[in-house]
């Protein structure tokens, strides 16, 4: 992989693997480390790109989608970080609302606090779903996977990954409406 390549890489996706570092441990500077480690890995690993083909299984290295590979990669960095870690939780604290100096400033700062707390409550709802429902939710809607990339991180089946869709939604709804 040139260095052009990876630069072309780490752009787009930089800011998908964060959020999905963040969602999931809350905490700014730990999703920065865990998305650096991330990018650092996928350099090492001298991985080329294959276009339009499909790879054959005894080809080490070869990869049909970087989007696809560095989302695998940044899954299993965060099994690897929950083994080492204990989870922590978002707190009020952490929210980084700051408040205009208008007229209207109060309204501006509920308003920002209600959509805060909105999140907040969601991303509590996340963290209590099974990690899969989780890390399906927040590549469909967030990232913008589409059903064909999502099955290559997990390595099943799009109708699989449909059907996990559905229930990962159905169980997000019971956590936000007991």
């Amino acid at each position: 992989m040139t260095q052009e390549e990876f630069s072309k890489i780490y752009n787009e996706n930089i800011d998908k693997i964060f959020r999905f570092f963040y969602l999931r441990v809350n905490s700014q500077e730990t999703a920065q480390d865990l998305t650096a480690q991330v990018f650092l890995k996928f350099f090492e690993k001298k991985i080329s790109f294959v276009q339009g083909e499909k790879v054959e299984e005894n080809k080490k290295n070869k990869v049909l989608n970087p989007r696809a590979f560095l989302f695998k990669m940044a899954r299993n960095q965060l099994i690897d970080f929950y083994r080492r870690k204990e989870r922590r939780n978002l707190s009020l604290e952490n929210l980084d609302i700051d408040v205009p100096d208008t007229s209207i400033s109060g309204k501006i700062f509920s308003e920002k606090l209600e959509i805060s707390w909105e999140m907040e409550q969601v991303i509590q709802a996340l963290q209590k779903l099974n990690p899969l429902y989780a890390d399906i939710i927040a590549w469909r809607y967030l990232d913008d996977l589409s059903f064909k990339e999502i099955s290559q991180i997990l390595n099943k089946k799009e109708g699989t990954v449909r059907v996990l869709l559905q229930r990962a939604m159905a169980a997000l709804k019971k956590q936000l409406n007991p």
